[in-house]
């Protein structure tokens, strides 16, 4: 991570020292007990738990006891020292160019009489961007398994390609969009229950919910070529972009995947400007973005892959109109995109119907 222009702020606030309490009960013999009840000083801000918005400042505060004298503070935001001062200097933590998320500070305080000690602190840092809210276009409306539990979804040279889930239940299949036939499937054993999928290099990838295997098909003859494994405790999408797979389990974290050895080369914490966002479920990338239905939501959130922010919100709410529906009809889930003439197609678990559809920004006054 890369932090520009970051500046400090820092407080001193004097308190009078106070005498302990008497207490009977037996002092506990833990060395960290111990360590934390002879603190000089008290990280006032920020607090734990603080939440702030990418671009605000963070002040920095500490109060300490009036019979102790502060030589000199460091501070380390994220893991890196960002500045030293004294006493008498005053600083903020300025988070412009900083990325949206979970972040650590750290105030380590030096006294004249040559002790130290140090206070930590987490913090959370929403986005600054406030999403674009997006409508859907219906363009075309096609047949689609009822019985298929989807949850990856790939258009590959003329061809829809389709992962589906449920223990028994779990394929991949080559299916025709015109009229729904499945031309190709493979059945996962019973056991599995299969996830996301996306074709890269020839290849099929697909996620397994928990097993903590993603297994690798040929993608002519869907025959399995090698399966490999993963840290994550549940995947759930998978898309990529063209060198890494991005992977979601179902959090608001979003992994960027070595195709061959399946290592993480980086993650995101994916924000919006109130918060996290989470239940990312299936994916697709599209035009440099990270598109993600979320697990029961009537949307798609239009991801930054740099950062984590989240740039818009497409609002997908009754395309499957009320005849359509039944029982057994599960979520929106499945996004689909033709890198050729740009069509996007989208579906859900158990539907009877794909839909192929444009987003347009809604036009606020």
């Amino acid at each position: 991570m890369k932090i520009n222009s970051i500046a400090l702020s820092f407080v001193v606030v004097l308190f009078a020292s106070t005498s302990c309490m008497h207490t009977d009960a037996p002092v506990r013999n833990n060395p960290l007990v111990q360590q934390q009840k002879m603190k000089l000083a008290k990280l006032e801000s920020p607090s734990n738990k603080a939440t702030y918005t990418l671009g605000e400042e963070i002040p920095v505060a500490v109060s300490f006891k009036d019979t102790v004298h502060l030589d000199s503070c460091l501070v380390y935001f994220r893991g890196k020292e960002v500045g030293k001062f004294t006493a008498t200097e005053s600083y903020t933590i300025l988070t412009d160019g900083s990325l949206p998320g979970k972040a650590g500070v750290r105030v380590k305080l030096f006294y004249n009489n040559g002790s130290s000690e140090t206070h930590s602190t987490q913090i959370t840092l929403n986005s600054d961007v406030i999403p674009k809210q997006y409508r859907y276009k219906l363009v075309n409306t096609f047949p689609h398994d009822i019985g298929a539990y989807t949850q990856g979804l790939e258009y590959y040279e003329g061809w829809l390609y389709e992962g589906t889930g449920n223990e028994n239940q779990s394929t991949v299949r080559k299916v025709r969009l015109e009229n729904g036939e499945v031309l190709q499937i493979r059945n996962n054993a019973s056991e599995i229950f299969g996830e996301g999928i996306t074709i890269y290099n020839g290849r099929i990838y697909q996620l397994t919910y928990h097993a903590q295997v993603c297994f690798i098909y040929d993608l002519n003859s869907l025959e399995e070529i090698q399966k490999v494994y993963y840290q994550n405790k549940e995947g759930w999408g998978l898309t990529n972009n063209g060198t890494e797979l991005i992977m979601s389990d179902g959090t608001n974290v979003i992994y960027f995947l070595d195709p061959e050895m399946f290592t993480v080369n980086r993650q995101i914490e994916v924000f919006d400007n109130e918060g996290a966002v989470t239940a990312l479920n299936e994916l697709e990338y599209i035009k440099g973005k990270i598109y993600a239905n979320r697990y029961y939501t009537d949307e798609i959130v239009i991801i930054n892959p740099d950062n984590g922010k989240v740039e818009g919100r497409v609002n997908l709410k009754e395309i499957l109109a009320v005849k359509d529906r039944k029982a057994s009809t599960n979520v929106l889930n499945g996004i689909a995109w033709d890198s050729e003439t740009g069509r996007i197609f989208v579906t859900g678990k158990y539907w009877p119907k794909l839909f192929e559809v444009k987003f347009q920004a809604v036009i606020t006054d």
